[in-house]
């Protein structure tokens, strides 16, 4: 059971670091084509689309995150380790 939730924390954590990664692709990709002369407003809109929907899920990952971390932390201490 606490190798489960360190597993865990450990994935959710590498979770949030990749979904951290494409949310500041994605600003970047939005940068670029709000910076060009004549931006194409369909891409920006399913850019912006993506953008929020990848901000809400990482939004509950953190929720989980810090809901975890406590807990592994806890499990760590107590086997010696360190969360």
């Amino acid at each position: 059971m606490s190798d489960s939730i360190l597993n865990r924390t450990a994935a959710l954590v590498a979770h949030v670091k990749a979904l951290k990664s494409r949310k500041s692709q994605l600003e970047f990709k939005i940068d670029a084509e709000q910076a060009r002369p004549l931006p194409d407003t369909l891409r920006l809109r399913r850019l912006k689309t993506r953008k929020l929907a990848l901000r809400d899920l990482l939004r509950r990952q953190e929720l989980r995150l810090a809901k975890l971390k406590p807990i592994a932390g806890h499990i760590a201490a107590r086997q010696g380790g360190l969360a």
